[in-house]
């Protein structure tokens, strides 16, 4: 497959409209702010066959065909003996225990991605019955850079190969997009240092997938990819510091529709996710570029708009200064409100203080992650946003996980429906840790959040 890439206006952070975005104050009430939490797993158990659940993060939390699929990374593990191998864990009911589905190998320390697709067409791009594959892409130290795929009748995950490369590998991201021009059902894997590379449902392929041979295009050098999505019908891919938009056909074209010079990795362009055009048709494509929430409108020449300065906004919320907030670690995860219907977002962010503010408030003191006496430390809390979008009318919630018993949850990277029908679609799980290079040990989390009984 021959692809070009081709040059577009850029439009930089430099060129931003304000939007007139609300903000909550004083105390949030929404039902998601209220609700009532119990851990559901901690890392540094056995599983009832025996086997030990480690990680010092939880990366990704998917349903999948009734189940929850979470994903663990053993970075900064800081335990000699615990091999330095990530893992797929499951659980099969509200009151089930959390198991271990597949151990990796140490050339897998970390995943890079975790997701569900949905494959209504074949290669030829001829129509077939819709198939869901569940698809876990590891960190590779080096050697083959896979792509696994669950079969549900023996549970194995088989890989199918991405290429091969002499040093660390991540695929970050994957994404699913039906050509228009082809009219083919493709999935997009970004890798660092391989590129985007493209493939299509194949059942006698490896893993169901056959990917293309070579990438559809090289990403900026040292740049991830860190997400993709769909909007208005047409496919984007956000990098570190580029988000690029796809032209389809036979020879797809990408160009470059965004540039963030300032953002630096590992952080990055997070989240990108379209959501409805605020008080009009059609989608915008949200994300979070240097500590603020934007938007790009594609039907606007990508006119960005900053939604929420994420820092000013959790000063107000907290009452305390916060210098620094990561969010949005995978997209933002919609949502609808069983019985009211409303439709909102999800996503969650960790922080950080001032020294001085650590140095005088003890209780934050003995939670947060790290110190130092001069730039200050993260906050130990596990926290996530909700966004709400009433017409033209966007406002934004926060709101914790509360457990006394827990002196660090750092950050929420992940957050998932549960899939389990007697919850009615009226519980979500929450998962995260963020390691930030520090050493760490059987700090992996997921909590379950309920509604609270009237």
């Amino acid at each position: 497959m021959r692809t070009t890439i081709i040059s577009a206006a850029i439009v930089s952070t430099a060129t931003i409209a304000l939007s007139g975005t609300t903000l909550v104050r004083g105390d949030d009430d929404s039902p998601l702010t209220q609700l009532a939490f119990q851990r559901s797993m901690r890392s540094g158990v056995r599983d009832a066959n025996g086997n030990p659940i480690a990680g010092t993060e939880v990366m990704h939390l998917v349903p999948h065909k009734g189940l929850l699929y979470a994903s663990t990374s053993l970075w900064m593990e800081s335990d000699p003996s615990i091999p330095k191998a990530c893992q797929i864990i499951v659980l099969d009911s509200p009151k089930g225990q959390w198991r271990v589905e597949h151990q990796f190998t140490t050339n897998n320390l970390r995943y890079g991605s975790l997701r569900e697709v949905t494959f209504s067409t074949d290669a030829t791009g001829k129509a077939i019955a819709p198939v869901d594959l569940l698809l876990a892409a590891p960190d590779v130290r080096s050697g083959p850079v896979e792509v696994f795929c669950r079969e549900e009748t023996t549970g194995d995950w088989v890989a199918s190969g991405l290429g091969t490369v002499t040093r660390g590998a991540t695929t970050r991201a994957m994404g699913l997009h039906r050509d228009k021009v082809t009219g083919i059902d493709r999935i997009f894997a970004g890798n660092r240092p391989l590129g985007v590379i493209s493939g299509v449902y194949d059942p006698a392929a490896p893993g169901r997938i056959r990917w293309d041979k070579t990438p559809e295009f090289p990403t900026p050098e040292g740049e991830r990819v860190m997400g993709f999505c769909d909007c208005n019908g047409i496919l984007y891919c956000a990098t570190t510091r580029h988000i690029f938009q796809r032209t389809d056909g036979v020879a797809p074209a990408w160009k470059k529709v965004y540039f963030c010079e300032k953002e630096i990795p590992p952080v990055g362009i997070r989240g990108l996710t379209s959501v409805p055009r605020p008080g009009g048709k059609g989608e915008v494509l949200w994300f979070v570029a240097l500590r603020k929430v934007r938007r790009l409108d594609p039907g606007d020449g990508f006119k960005e708009t900053i939604e929420l300065d994420m820092p000013v906004f959790l000063t107000e919320k907290l009452g305390l200064p916060v210098t620094g907030a990561l969010s949005a670690y995978n997209e933002l995860m919609p949502y609808v409100m069983p019985g009211s219907g409303e439709r909102l977002w999800l996503f969650g962010f960790q922080c950080s203080h001032p020294a001085a503010v650590i140095n005088s408030h003890p209780r934050i003191k003995a939670r947060v992650q790290k110190q130092d006496t001069v730039r200050g430390g993260r906050a130990g809390n596990g926290r996530y946003c909700i966004r709400h979008a009433k017409g033209a009318d966007i406002t934004y919630e926060v709101a914790e996980i509360t457990d006394p018993r827990e002196p660090q949850l750092v950050s929420t990277r992940t957050i998932a429906v549960s899939p389990f029908p007697q919850d009615r679609g009226k519980v979500l799980y929450f998962g995260g840790y963020d390691c930030n290079s520090v050493p760490s040990h059987d700090t992996a989390w997921i909590y379950r959040g309920e509604p609270r009984a009237p």
